[in-house]
């Protein structure tokens, strides 16, 4: 597994409350990309390349994690 991901989201991320994360300088709210260390806390980044941190309540490190044991998500070499 690699020491880094940067893993983009097909889709929509949402909160527990079912709202969904939107870029907070352009409003995209798909192809968002969680980066971050292995292990660590993850970022947000839209597919134009605003960085942002992942909004509350939402925990940034759960959200890597999980994203990164996803079966569904491709580590790419």
């Amino acid at each position: 597994m690699p020491e880094r991901h940067d893993i983009t989201v097909r889709g929509c991320i949402t909160d527990p409350a079912g709202n969904v994360v939107t870029c907070p300088n352009c409003g995209a709210h798909e192809d968002l990309t969680i980066h971050g260390p292995n292990g660590g806390t993850g970022a947000l980044m839209c597919p134009v390349g605003h960085h942002f941190p992942v909004p509350e309540p939402i925990d940034a490190v759960d959200l890597l994690a999980r994203a990164a044991a996803d079966p569904r998500t491709v580590f790419i070499a």
